[in-house]
């Protein structure tokens, strides 16, 4: 069983194409958990649209918590052997689930990381291919290798119920999901890149990923990111 799990904020302009090229890619008695975190707009309107009983939308408990933290309620009520993540505003390429799925025959591979495309729009709104993500951003193994430079990311990453329950519940202050469970892989030692792309990671004013908010962040913040980072992990061990 797989189960995509999902964090959605004022995600209309992109969630029902992506959910359509999630939900093209799985079985019946798959599951795609999605945390909302309190949107305004019509989100929820159009994944209840899709009247698709593999989805699931957990209500917030409370607002504004955040893509890690609301990202983790979805991971916490996940039930699939398989765990994918997935950002509201991308696109899953054809074969994107079974070329991951095939990299975990491998019994000793606990997290797959794959290559994606950059997309961005042009002056007339067309979407238009740019770089590959593993140009951009080189995965490199090591646990302490990535605390100073993540090479994780998230919309990118599946991962064996084994690794996630090493990394829930995330530590109080975590900078960034995608980069603590990558590490909790390097941890295992069972990390798998695939240099093929096998999504559209599309780029525009309003993504909340880790990519964009480490280009737009401060040298201070992103020391004190590592800081806090190195905290965690120094007190669980």
């Amino acid at each position: 069983m797989i189960s995509v799990c999902m964090a959605t904020y004022n995600g209309e302009a992109f969630i029902r194409e992506q959910l359509l090229s999630i939900l093209s890619q799985l079985s019946l008695k798959d599951e795609v958990l999605i945390a909302d975190d309190g949107s305004s707009d019509a989100t929820l309107e159009i994944i209840q649209g899709l009247n698709d009983s593999r989805i699931k939308v957990l209500a917030p408990e409370q607002k504004n918590l955040g893509p890690t933290y609301n990202l983790e309620r979805a991971l916490a009520s996940a039930r699939g052997e398989f765990i994918f993540l997935a950002d509201q505003d991308d696109l899953w390429l054809e074969n994107k689930v079974s070329k991951v799925l095939a990299e975990f025959e491998n019994l000793t591979v606990s997290c797959v990381l794959h290559d994606a495309y950059f997309y961005a729009q042009n002056a007339t709104g067309k979407w238009e291919q740019g770089k590959r993500l593993f140009e951009v951003r080189p995965p490199w193994h090591g646990i302490w290798a990535n605390v100073l430079k993540n090479s994780f990311t998230g919309c990118c990453m599946a991962f064996r119920r084994e690794l996630l329950d090493l990394a829930l519940p995330f530590p109080q202050g975590l900078p960034m999901h995608d980069q603590w469970i990558g590490i909790c892989a390097e941890k295992t030692k069972k990390a798998r890149f695939l240099n093929e792309p096998l999504l559209e990671y599309r780029q525009h004013a309003h993504n909340s990923t880790a990519l964009l908010e480490q280009n737009k962040a401060s040298l201070a913040q992103k020391i004190l990111w590592r800081l806090s980072l190195l905290r965690i992990l120094l007190g669980r061990h």
